[in-house]
């Protein structure tokens, strides 16, 4: 278990650029994201001052200043509502109204400096499980569900990279953390780096696991993976198809990442389950859609870059047969003006999970560092 580093001189060969890398306006007309995204009621005040008050009256004004201070507050909440998956952290879940998202997140508190950490397609908060209190020890560490996904909202998801860093961005401001480091893996490490190409004053560092969108792809390529990855096949994946879909994440499968599965057996049985399938058919047309490699020389934040060396899914091994993970990372070296970029040994795609010890040596090292 052995990480190592890596530095690589230039190699133009590797670059295979996507035409039309340019980001799609968001929804809204106004900026990337509404100035301020935290949620207050409006308040009503009623002329007291111009009445003689009694007893009665003055219980009234009382309950109603408590009722109107409620509704000043953040709309965030403690949600005994919200039903956790199997296996996820023994930490109370809060939501958070961002665009009408309801966003599921956990919270540990402190007055650390804030670590916000982001799964990735198909998964879940829970990906993070092993990390949240050992990090916790220097950190205020939250880690959310993004909207289609965990027990998060899921309607009418867009899947574009724009609009998921856009709700990490209202999560961040609706509860007043900015600036904080970023972890995300796999999706959501191309999430983070277009977050950070439009926030700097959001993102002050990144740490992207098994990131996205340092793989390319062509037009014909990128069409394949639209019309491969459907709601309806998601749907009709059975028991053997979902074990060889988890067992891709690892380079070598064990007993102890059964949970997996088992949670996707749990996800299959709730209402929501064909809102989530079609998030997640949203969200790789959304991937490739709207491909950040051709600006990643702008991200400005330190960066530390982990891939691992029995990486599966990066590159993908279909469409990039002529690349391995070491060239990924190569390319990521590269294109990245502040990045330290490492290959971890015996680790696959969800290397945090495979490798958790040394996937935290990096991250302490890499915060220490910054810090």
């Amino acid at each position: 278990m052995v990480a190592r580093d890596i530095r690589f001189a230039p190699d133009p060969g590797l670059r295979n650029p996507i035409a039309g890398d340019r980001l799609r306006p968001r929804r809204t007309s106004s900026a990337f994201l509404p100035e301020r995204s935290r949620v207050y009621h409006t308040l009503i005040l009623l002329p007291f001052t111009s009445i003689k008050p009694n007893a009665p009256m003055l219980r009234l004004a009382f309950l109603f200043a408590v009722f109107t201070a409620l509704l000043a507050m953040p709309a965030t909440a403690q949600s005994p509502d919200v039903e956790p998956l199997p296996h996820y952290p023994e930490h109370a879940l809060e939501t958070v109204v961002v665009e009408n998202d309801t966003l599921a997140y956990l919270d540990t508190g402190g007055d650390g400096p804030p670590l916000v950490l982001v799964h990735g397609l198909g998964s879940n908060l829970s990906l993070w499980s092993a990390h949240i209190e050992p990090l916790a020890e220097t950190h205020r560490v939250l880690a959310l569900d993004l909207p289609g996904f965990g027990v998060s909202s899921k309607h009418n998801v867009s899947g574009r990279m724009t609009d998921f860093a856009a709700s990490v961005r209202g999560f961040v401001e609706a509860l007043d953390l900015a600036p904080v480091t970023y972890v995300g893996v796999s999706m959501g490490g191309q999430i983070g780096l277009t977050l950070a190409l439009e926030a700097t004053d959001t993102i002050e560092r990144l740490v992207l696991v098994s990131p996205a969108g340092i793989e390319t792809f062509t037009d014909g390529q990128a069409e394949a993976l639209r019309q491969t990855m459907t709601p309806q096949a998601i749907a009709r994946a059975d028991s053997s198809a979902i074990r060889q879909n988890t067992a891709a994440n690892f380079a070598d499968w064990s007993d102890d990442y059964a949970w997996l599965v088992e949670q996707r057996h749990a996800l299959s049985e709730r209402d929501d389950f064909m809102a989530y399938a079609r998030a997640n058919a949203a969200s790789v047309a959304g991937m490739v859609d709207e491909p950040v490699y051709n600006r990643l020389g702008d991200v400005e934040q330190p960066t530390l870059v982990l891939y691992g060396t029995g990486d599966k899914l990066i590159p993908n091994p279909y469409l990039n047969p002529q690349w391995d993970t070491e060239a990924i990372a190569r390319r990521a070296e590269e294109a990245l003006p502040n990045a330290d970029v490492h290959l971890v040994d015996n680790a696959g795609h969800l290397l945090m999970i495979e490798q958790p010890e040394v996937f935290r040596e990096h991250v302490r090292a890499f915060l220490e560092m910054q810090e």
